[in-house]
């Protein structure tokens, strides 16, 4: 996954993290009906942020994949990388 993508990911689950405090203080509704829509649309951020999770999960251990292949193949010393 492209660094821009994962950059986007992390502002969106920052985002849904926000909202989901939002609900979290509000005041509880009144009627069954109303806290039945409030919690199905707390589900779906909190669905949407576990996808997020799981993408980014996945993206960081196949960069653990390919970093260990790239160690695991060169016969010699590591080497240090310059700071920019």
């Amino acid at each position: 996954m492209e660094k821009t993508r994962r950059i986007e990911l992390i502002q969106r689950s920052l985002g849904l993290r926000h909202k989901l405090k939002v609900h979290e203080s509000s005041k509880l509704p009144d009627s069954h009906e109303e806290l039945a829509v409030m919690l199905i649309a707390k589900w779906e951020l909190e669905d949407e942020l576990h996808a997020i999770e799981q993408m980014l999960a996945q993206s960081r251990h196949d960069n653990v994949q390919k970093k260990r292949q790239e160690m695991e193949s060169s016969k010699g010393p590591l080497k240090k990388k310059k700071k920019v």
